[in-house]
């Protein structure tokens, strides 16, 4: 972050901080949900959910799994 913007926002209420973050948040999660996706990522993303559908029972990967398997080195 540019130090002389640090040192401004020091100089915030901690009510103006709150506005300023609550902001920011708003404003980020605009961003992400208007993040445009490749032809290729919406061909994948509509192939899987047709999978799901047609095979609404089969077990998926749990969010522990899907982190654990991220997170180790891979050889």
């Amino acid at each position: 972050m540019n130090a002389h913007i640090y040192q401004e926002l020091q100089h915030l209420s901690a009510a103006e901080k709150r506005e300023l973050g609550m902001a920011l948040i708003g404003s980020s999660e605009s961003d992400a949900t208007n993040a445009p996706i490749t032809a290729a990522q919406r061909l994948e993303l509509n192939s899987r959910l047709a999978h799901h559908r047609a095979n609404p029972t089969e077990v998926g990967v749990s969010f522990a799994q899907l982190k654990k398997e991220l997170l180790s080195p891979s050889l």
